[in-house]
């Protein structure tokens, strides 16, 4: 770990020590880790990931933290690509951008080059690496549909994926073991006219479907293609809470911390809304938020200990 910390200094790269990642989560939670690194562009987090691996030193590379739950691993060094450089080359129809641009910035990209395709993804809080990661959608879109290929990084390794080598399905893909780094599109033309009113039809319809306070989005996957939410709701869950947690009024497949609730509560709202769906319905909750580090229990086990 020396070595590194002397690497990050030598190259001026941003690094904090005990930094709270809380801080950067969309819902406030999170834990303090040893050493969170701060790139800047794709080259920089390519130098980084280099040689994290080449010192054997464990990593976890963080987007924006908006679909993650930092739970432990705090001897982890966390690599977070907020806040990297908005890198988005444009040739013709094909657009190429660093995993570490955020989402809606990218959709106001591609829509000021009269391209369509994303307009339903404007307002989801991603980096196009956890967006590509997750296979984010809302309102029929999902951020692999114009996907050409990504840039990757496995085992001390960097090189390139096809779109037809992956396999993506309604908010996953099985990309889990690599780092994305940077992402191709090749999107449609269409005037700005139609493209502005879809864009504004789904950022209204977002603002009246879903909480804005703070969350983590959709806290279940889909079961038999139909919303989790369906089921919540349907159990009477809606305002129920934990602590400073609380299944959201206006849409049940929502968390909403709004009274400084804790990473306990969160799993503990999680488990017994698992338990009371599965009681009335038969059905189990399958999260799709993805959780870092045990806390003792993993979501699955943790249900039924927190029974009410």
């Amino acid at each position: 770990m020396d070595k590194f910390k002397q690497f990050l200094m030598n190259n001026k790269v941003e690094h904090h020590f005990d930094f709270d990642l809380s801080q950067l989560s969309s819902i406030r939670l999170g834990i303090k880790v040893k050493l969170a690194v701060f790139p800047k562009s794709r080259s920089e987090l390519e130098k980084i990931i280099m040689k994290l691996y080449k010192l054997k030193v464990r990593f976890k590379v963080l987007g924006n933290l908006s679909n993650v739950l930092v739970v432990d691993d705090k001897e982890v060094v966390f690599v977070i690509t907020s806040k990297m450089v908005e890198e988005f080359q444009l040739i013709g129809n094909r657009v190429k951008v660093s995993a570490g641009v955020l989402l809606p910035k990218f959709c106001e990209m591609v829509r000021r080059n009269n391209l369509k395709g994303v307009e339903g993804l404007i307002g989801i809080p991603a980096s196009i690496g956890g967006a590509i990661m997750n296979n984010a959608g809302a309102f029929g879109y999902s951020i692999s549909d114009y996907l050409e290929k990504i840039r990757v990084f496995e085992n001390g390794e960097i090189f390139d994926i096809l779109k037809s080598e992956i396999k993506f399905l309604h908010h996953f893909s099985n990309l889990s073991r690599f780092v994305i780094l940077e992402a191709s599109f090749f999107f449609e033309n269409e005037n700005e006219y139609d493209i502005i009113n879809l864009t504004n039809k789904f950022t209204y319809l977002r603002g009246k479907t879903q909480p804005l306070g703070l969350s983590l989005g959709s806290v279940f996957k889909k079961v038999n293609g139909m919303s989790a939410g369906f089921y919540i709701e349907r159990s009477g869950l809606k305002g129920f809470r934990i602590g400073g947690i609380m299944v959201s009024n206006k849409h049940a497949n929502f968390f909403v911390n709004d009274k400084g609730g804790s990473i306990a509560d969160f799993l503990r709202l999680i488990g017994y809304v698992q338990v009371q769906v599965e009681k009335q319905f038969g059905v189990w909750l399958v999260p799709e938020i993805e959780k870092v580090g045990d806390f003792n229990e993993t979501f699955s086990r943790s249900s039924h200990s927190f029974e009410i």
